[in-house]
This record gives structure tokens, sequence and C-alpha cells, in this order.
């Protein structure tokens, strides 16, 4: 797929096809979120930096050196990647695998390419990097994805062209749901919203059975918040939050993203991101007060989202943390 058929990142596209059709530099570092395409965008690049016929669109497809890379034999091309029960790369293999390597000349044209993912680097492998990006010969680029910039010792940060990755918005979002038919299209406004801009993110849960099984238990127990009593709502509620002990930071963000579109309806606004649940939001009894009163009411409810985040980031009593909030969302969302 050439750069236009990427959705999203048109200004990275932009420079990516500028270094195509001039003088490409010697290493490249795509920054973003996980989820956000750099791997998939770096290998596009990597190809077109070795296609011999590239454009401002990208790598021709058609050539010889595509058709190596498409099918994952082109001898000037190393992508280190984690190995079965590593934490991170080894050194010895940044070391045998880039540094040994790029006193060869290319094989096949006239660059080498690696592409190197140093998020999967500790400290000994960035520096043993470090001296492969000090002194490279004219025919070598590296091309490395990270999540933040701050990631990379200063050293490195110094010697690499920075393409900074942007989150994608709801339409671009939907349109690559729409693309790849991923789960139920009534659904799609949801996912665009809920991923937070990360098509990788929107992909994946739009496509999961247990996600769409998780988000539903979630909503039913939101649901329950007016029907059931304390020890009921504690017994049934905390027994969930048990079941589903792994993705608790998830479900806050469920139940915190319900939360404030219950406050975008009180104030008349459409944007939401559970659009497809409005019939839910706006039967919640916290309507039944004054718009002032629900506002409160509202504004304490995501307070206690947010501080239940914070005790799981400090390893608070996970049973504390969780009967607190249950008890805490049934006050404030249901009994003045």
């Amino acid at each position: 797929m050439p750069f236009p058929g990427i959705i999203g990142q048109t200004a990275v596209k932009k420079r990516l096809g500028e270094a195509l059709t001039g003088q490409p530099g010697h290493a490249y570092v795509f920054t973003g979120p996980r989820g956000i395409g750099r791997r998939s965008l770096a290998m596009l690049f990597a190809q077109g930096l070795l296609c011999e016929q590239p454009d401002e669109d990208g790598p021709c497809f058609n050539c010889t050196a595509c058709h190596h890379f498409q099918n994952q034999v082109h001898p000037d091309f190393r992508r280190l990647s984690l190995e079965k029960k590593e934490k991170n790369i080894k050194v010895e293999r940044v070391r045998h695998q880039i540094s040994a390597d790029m006193s060869m000349q290319p094989q096949f044209g006239n660059r080498k390419v690696y592409l190197i993912p140093v998020d999967d680097l500790n400290e000994q492998g960035q520096n043993a990097l470090l001296k492969s990006l000090e002194e490279p010969p004219p025919y070598v680029c590296f091309l490395l994805t990270v999540e933040q910039l701050d990631r990379l010792l200063p050293t490195i940060r110094s010697r690499v062209v920075p393409l900074i990755m942007q989150r994608l918005n709801r339409e671009e979002i939907t349109a690559i749901l729409r693309e790849k038919q991923a789960g139920d299209p009534a659904a799609w406004p949801f996912y665009a919203s809920f991923s937070g801009g990360i098509p990788g993110v929107a992909v994946d849960f739009a496509g999961s059975e247990w996600f769409g099984s998780l988000r539903q238990e979630c909503l039913d127990l939101y649901d329950s918040l007016g029907q059931a009593g304390r020890a009921r709502l504690l017994t049934s509620g905390f027994d969930f939050f048990e079941r589903n002990r792994e993705q608790t930071s998830l479900l806050l963000d469920l139940l915190g993203s319900l939360i404030r579109d219950q406050m975008v309806c009180l104030t008349g606004g459409a944007d939401l991101t559970n659009s497809d649940q409005l019939d839910l939001l706006k039967r919640q009894p916290v309507y039944r007060l004054s718009s002032e009163q629900a506002r409160v009411r509202l504004d304490r409810a995501y307070l206690a989202i947010l501080s239940a985040q914070r005790g799981l980031t400090a390893n608070a009593s996970f049973e504390l943390l969780v009967c607190q909030l249950l008890l805490t969302l049934r006050k404030e969302l249901i009994h003045a």
C-alpha cells in the first residue's frame, strides 16, 4: 500500500515522500503510542529506501527489490525483534546483527536498512547501537521505533530525525474500521472514540469477542446501580471486578466514559463516546435531580473513578478500592 493509501499521518507521510525523492538521512525515529502504526509505516519507508524506483508516494511495488522485500528475503534489510523468553533484545544480537553486519557492502542495491524497536532495548543495548549510529557507512540507514522520545538516550536522540505520529480523529479511525470490516458497524463510533485516536486499539477491540462481552457486562453493572441493594451490589459488583481483575483499569475507563457521557447529555451536547447507549444513559436516576445537583454528583462520581485509577497504580487494597468505588457510584448516581 503506497503512502496515500494509509489513513492519517499526513505530515509524516509527506516528509517520508520528500526523503525518498531527495537525499534521505542516515537515521530516523518513528515515535507514538503503541498501536499508532509506527512499525507499519517504518516498514513501508524501508521498502521505499530499497526500491529501485521510489517516488513521493512510496515504493513502486513492481521492481525486483520490492518483490524481495515483500517476500521477506531482501538481503539488505534487517529487522531486530524480541525472541522467545527475551525481556530485552540482547546486546550481543545488536553487535552481531547490526554493528558487524553494516561493515559489509549492500548485496543487492546501494543501501542497507536496519529497523530497530528501541522499546525492546535496555540502556546497554542502546549504547551498543550508539556506536553504530555515530559513524555509519554512507549506504546505511537506521529506522528506529519508540513510544516516547525520552525513552532514547540523549546521545541517540541527537543523531536521529524524529517522526512524531499523531493520534487519529474519529472519522479516520472509523474509516480504518470500515476498511478492515472490524466488528459490528453500529459500534464503530464507540470504538473510534474510546480508542483515544489509536487505530490499533480500535481494531483490536472491535474485532475481539472478549472486549464486547466485557463492555456489555460493564453496561449491565452500570444500569443495575439503581436496582441493587448495598449487599447485592457489593457481592455481584465485586465478583465482576474480581473475575476481570487483570482488566480493572479498562473497566474503570469504561465506567468513566459513561459518566462523562452523562455530563455531556446533561448540557445538551452530542459528542458522546457511548452514542450507541443513549437510552441507557438517559434513564439513569441522576437525571431526576436538578441540573446543578446532577452536575455536582456526576463530578463526584467521576472523581471516584480517578481516585480508583490512582489507587490501582499505587497498589492499594483491591477489595477496598472496588467496594469503595461501587458504594460511591451508588450514592452519587442513584441515591440523594
